[in-house]
């Protein structure tokens, strides 16, 4: 008898965690019940056990779990597959997987029947997430290349050197956050058309509009105004696109003139008489508000970002936190980035620390599988991947909480001793590139640790665990 197949594509904004999660639990789920499975993941790495035309032909059922849009999605034009987000995917599988597999060839009624419906705030943070995913590579590299050359620095005068190209190739390569964030967020709204006009709007929201035409006295508009801007293009051209009729002859002038043009002009003039100065005004007051407020603002300040990141481990309020502190570092030397880096590192680190004393105080909490996967949580920590928690808070979404503490305890601790960051490099490479590398660590060790212990003694102990 023939086995029934499951082909299957899943991708996360940061290609990391839930894109490799959501593949495992696909396969455990397949082979547990007998049936041969294929998973293609769009991960950080690219494409990878990519699905062909016969593997998508001959499946008795697709599922496409994704948060952003995939490479080549018109392979799935007739094949009717089940959509789904991957973390619902993970914590529905054996819910959803089963129905799908039900259907068996009539993947119609599959789609008609297990569609996931996405409510206006699923749907708004998608397009920001996908946004957000295709900025991350941009301040990676960035930040990249100037630690390179900072580290290099320590030992010689970088003055002159290719190591000063470097340094100044990666501050301008950040700069190409926000416009990238814009660009790619109205892109998966309305694709192509979107891109550019979106992407002019992002370099009008930051810095670079401010030097290039040198207005001292402007505030940029920053990550909310290139979130603004993304939206009203995105939505602009689709609307264009679906209201104006013309001939098939006459579509490339469409494309290609009118559309471009309508949503350039537009773009230009919202930026320039809403956008910017509505946004810019409110970043120029939190920047007067917090470094008027001295230690204590930056006490503040550091602990709301810190919150933010540690909140959902590389999820929306994460990445939107993050985004907000590299945009009003790059407006002020007063905000640096100590609260991003830590409330990326305290996390997993204290939950690989946890699992690494589960069983010496009292009896285990954990099972031999989350051992591992705090463990290997621990490894990412330190080079600055917060998602290798996220299967603590998806079992027990009381420990977001915990996670938050641990991370504000050791941000304060940090702003206490004067600790500075301005690179975005949470690894612990960047460590030794802020102002104090010895104290910075013992901030780490302090919000870690209170996570560890607090994990071990908020889980109650379960002799039944391997």
């Amino acid at each position: 008898m023939t086995k029934k197949k499951l082909v299957a594509v899943t991708a996360c904004p940061t290609g990391i965690a839930h894109t490799f999660m959501a593949a495992k639990k696909i396969k455990s789920w397949a082979e547990k019940h007998g049936f041969d499975v294929k998973v293609e993941t769009q991960g950080s790495d690219g494409v990878k056990n990519r699905l062909t035309a016969n593997d998508i032909a001959s499946a008795d059922a697709v599922v496409l779990a994704i948060d952003v849009p995939i490479m080549e999605m018109e392979r799935f034009d007739n094949s009717k597959p089940l959509k789904v987000r991957t973390q619902e995917l993970i914590k529905r599988a054996e819910e959803l997987l089963p129905a799908a597999m039900k259907q068996g060839k009539d993947k119609s009624e599959a789609a008609a029947v297990y569609e996931e419906e996405r409510s206006a705030y699923q749907v708004f943070i998608g397009h920001i997430m996908t946004g957000i995913s295709y900025m991350l590579p941009v301040v990676v590299l960035g930040g990249l290349l100037m630690a390179v050359a900072k580290i290099t620095g320590e030992f010689i005068d970088i003055g002159g050197t290719p190591f000063e190209t470097l340094d100044r190739l990666g501050f301008m390569t950040i700069k190409f956050m926000y416009p990238i964030f814009a660009g790619y967020l109205a892109y998966s709204i309305a694709g192509k058309p979107a891109l550019v006009p979106a992407f002019i709007g992002g370099v009008m929201s930051d810095e670079v509009y401010k030097r290039f035409f040198g207005i001292e006295t402007w505030a940029p508009s920053g990550f909310f105004g290139a979130i603004a801007i993304g939206f009203l293009v995105g939505y602009l051209v689709r609307y264009l696109n679906d209201t104006i009729k013309v001939k098939t002859e006459l579509t490339t002038l469409k494309t290609m003139l009118l559309v471009p043009l309508v949503s350039g002009v537009v773009m230009v003039m919202t930026m320039e008489y809403v956008i910017n100065p509505f946004f810019g005004a409110l970043n120029h007051s939190m920047i007067t508000l917090f470094t008027e407020a001295g230690n204590a603002g930056r006490g503040v300040y550091s602990m709301v970002i810190a919150a933010g990141t540690a909140f959902d481990l590389g999820g929306p309020v994460n990445k939107a936190a993050g985004s907000v502190a590299l945009g009003l570092n790059g407006m002020s030397d007063s905000f640096d980035l100590i609260a991003r880096e830590l409330g990326i590192v305290i996390p997993p680190i204290g939950v690989g620390l946890a699992a690494m004393l589960d069983g010496r105080f009292r009896p285990r909490v954990f099972s031999s599988e989350e051992q591992t996967v705090g463990k290997t949580s621990l490894l990412l920590g330190l080079i600055g991947i917060s998602e290798g928690a996220i299967p603590f808070i998806l079992k027990n979404p009381k420990m977001i909480p915990i996670m938050i503490l641990g991370a504000i305890l050791g941000t304060q601790a940090a702003v206490l001793m004067g600790v500075m960051q301005s690179l975005p490099l949470p690894a612990v490479w960047g460590w030794f590139l802020s102002s104090d590398p010895v104290s910075y660590t013992l901030s780490v060790i302090i919000g870690s640790s209170f996570i560890a212990l607090a994990l071990l003694y908020c889980t109650k102990p379960a002799s039944t665990q391997a």
